[in-house]
């Protein structure tokens, strides 16, 4: 599981918990859930991910394993994939968000109507009394 090899990496390099927080810019408490499992890793902090602990998206997710010297290089085309996922789930939720302001609306009108139909009602009815 991912959060088990972040924290594999993390305790590998030393790092603690708050030090890596504030690496990948998140509360402590935050990137605990992440390390527990109870959290998602975004995937916008993959590439900082990978940077600190100096390894490929798919060394991280356990694709390759590469022990050579060489300078590393960040695997974009996996990362603009985890990036797209994540704008496609947030795109969802944005429709969803806006169809329920929609009907909010829509109810808001409704509910106008009805308070002017009462009011002239109430008009009404009191200028009856008046008679």
């Amino acid at each position: 599981m991912i959060h088990h090899t972040l924290k594999q990496l993390r305790k590998s390099k030393g790092i603690t918990q708050t030090q890596m927080a504030e690496l990948l810019h998140k509360s402590q408490n935050a990137y605990s859930l992440l390390e527990s499992g109870q959290s998602k890793i975004d995937a916008a902090a993959i590439p900082d991910i990978c940077r600190v602990f100096d390894i490929t998206p798919n060394e991280f997710f356990g694709f390759e394993s590469d022990n050579s010297n060489e300078p590393k290089q960040v695997d974009l085309v996996e990362i603009v994939r985890l990036l797209k996922a994540e704008l496609d789930k947030k795109n969802e939720l944005l429709k969803l968000s806006l169809t329920a302001l929609s009907e909010v609306e829509k109810i808001t009108e409704k509910n106008k109507n009805l308070i002017s139909f009462l009011n002239i009602t109430k008009n009404y009815l009191s200028s009856q009394d008046s008679c």
